[in-house]
């Protein structure tokens, strides 16, 4: 496959619900100045996501609005999780793959909470949140290969 099999304007919809799940005003005013950046949406359509899988083009996207929308789904049973802290982690998580790394957490380093969510070196003792959030990661990737087989 070269192309996701989903219409990016489909995708972004989705990511725009989760935008409106945001209450935390600090993370909307963030998110306020990536997610609706023309520029950078088109190079997040050209991402592909070498690690599960979706190695073509839009699939980091695709793979984005999959993970968020099973974060939505275990917030409902768990209500104590932050859920905008991994809901803007992810869409941030995949607006920064449009930057370097050193760029990102240029950008980012206000936002220290965000920072282990993309920054592996920056983890020391796990949150609730980043558990919740490698272990929707892990899950995707799992579902995704045995629907390949």
């Amino acid at each position: 496959m070269e192309k996701t099999p989903y219409p990016y304007e489909f995708l972004w919809k989705q990511l725009e619900l989760f935008y409106k799940e945001v209450r935390k005003k600090k993370y909307k005013s963030l998110l306020d100045k990536y997610l609706f950046n023309k520029e950078l949406r088109n190079k997040v359509e050209k991402l592909k996501d070498k690690k599960t899988g979706r190695n073509y083009e839009g699939g980091l996207l695709e793979r984005t609005a999959s993970t968020l929308s099973i974060a939505l789904c275990i917030y409902d049973n768990y209500p104590e999780i932050d859920i905008d802290l991994i809901l803007t982690a992810g869409i941030m998580d995949l607006m920064c793959k449009t930057f370097s790394k050193k760029e990102c957490y240029q950008r980012l380093k206000e936002y220290p909470e965000l920072l282990p969510f993309l920054f592996i070196k920056k983890r020391k003792k796990p949150s609730l949140e980043l558990t919740v959030y490698d272990g929707i990661l892990k899950l995707d990737r799992k579902i995704f290969e045995k629907l390949k087989r």
